[in-house]
């Protein structure tokens, strides 16, 4: 049997049965005497007798002796996630914090491979009793599921429980837009609007009613973006909500109020007070709204009123590249017909045939009496 033999703070152990040796730690650390299994080889008992030597130094020789087992629950993993560059830089990464953190009341120190497709369902069941919105629900469910993925992706969990159709979406009731329809706002309200809003708020909701572009993309908008020439607005990818950018073409009215603003900095629309860039406008939108005397209406709800007129004077495709849509599903949802469009489309369809069967029955007597000329001429 060969001699055990000994390196600095390292000792090598001869295997038995065949089995091949090992070296052990043989340190005082701390006022401890540690001899544990290092390595196969010595460079590998070297690499951990230094790992050793430094968690000492940190003040973590305990933790690194006897590691606790790494438990990955929902708590500590999606908040990893949120805190990494890639999820921050999503474009939903502040509905997904709000998420988080409902989720985390139920979910928060539940392990990632405990999570299971009727805990889901029980916490959709408890979210619905305190009177949540199914879209609400049904966005917090969506992170849950995208959490569960990357979990799957990392290999922390072997499959994602809730995957697919295993925990169906709730159905979702978009009221809003029948909420608007039932405002019937006519297009004297919507003018008297712009009336009544402050100077700077004026071009603003124009923009918003007849181009139908979101608040932030108009809010962001650098005098730069705007080709006075050719009568278009460039929206750049940072601003789009789909990071994608796009051109939206204005009129000469657009143009001249958008040439009338003076010019404070590199953005269009300034706080003459604080010199900055103007953030929000509901306080403003509000009081407009007053004036006016409209009730109601909220800011988005202008997009939606642009939307509606668009899918009515043009095709839905081009309708939905001037919204800025990723999918012309998405436009859809603005085609809402009224019992007018109904009766209207009726009668010009019933015009069209009539008038068709007119024009047959009057090309059946035209026929008729040239061939009735024609016999004349032959007798």
């Amino acid at each position: 049997m060969r001699k055990a033999k000994k390196e600095k703070n390292l000792k090598f152990v001869d295997g038995k049965d065949g089995k091949p040796g090992y070296y052990m730690t043989d340190i005082t650390l701390n006022y401890r005497r540690i001899r544990r299994f290092a390595g196969r080889t010595k460079e590998a008992a070297r690499e951990y007798l230094a790992k050793l030597r430094l968690a000492a130094m940190d003040g973590k020789l305990d933790d690194f002796i006897n590691p606790k087992p790494a438990v990955n629950t929902f708590g500590e993993y999606a908040r990893a996630l949120l805190d990494s560059a890639e999820w921050k830089a999503k474009r939903s990464a502040k509905r997904n914090e709000l998420s988080f953190r409902n989720l985390s009341r139920a979910f928060k120190d539940v392990r990632l491979q405990d999570i299971n497709a009727g805990l889901v369902r029980k916490y959709i069941t408890d979210r619905m009793n305190e009177g949540l919105a199914p879209a609400t629900i049904n966005r917090e469910i969506s992170f849950l599921k995208s959490v569960l993925y990357q979990a799957e992706y990392d290999g922390v969990i072997a499959s994602n429980p809730i995957r697919g159709r295993r925990v169906r979406k709730l159905e979702e009731k978009n009221s809003r837009e029948k909420t608007i329809l039932d405002l019937s706002l006519t297009d004297d309200d919507l003018r008297r609007l712009i009336d009544c809003a402050a100077d700077h708020l004026k071009p603003i909701i124009a923009l918003a009613l007849i181009t139908g572009m979101r608040r932030g993309e108009i809010l962001k908008m650098r005098w730069k973006d705007i080709d006075f020439t050719l009568g278009m607005i460039r929206v750049p990818a940072e601003n789009s909500k789909t990071k994608k950018e796009r051109y939206v073409p204005i009129d000469s009215n657009l143009i001249a109020m958008l040439d009338s603003i003076e010019k404070k900095g590199d953005y269009v629309f300034m706080n003459p007070e604080t010199g900055k860039r103007i953030k929000d406008v509901k306080t403003a939108f509000k009081t407009a709204l007053k004036t006016a005397g409209i009730k109601g209406l909220r800011f988005h709800d202008l997009r939606h009123l642009a939307a509606y007129r668009l899918v009515k004077v043009t095709d839905i495709v081009t309708a939905s590249k001037i919204l800025g849509h990723s999918d012309v599903k998405m436009t859809m949802r603005y085609i809402h017909p009224t019992e007018k469009d109904k009766r209207e489309a009726i009668e010009k369809a019933s015009k069209n045939m009539i008038a068709g069967r007119q024009k047959d029955v009057n090309g059946e007597i035209s026929r008729a009496l040239k061939g009735l000329e024609n016999k004349v001429q032959i007798h």
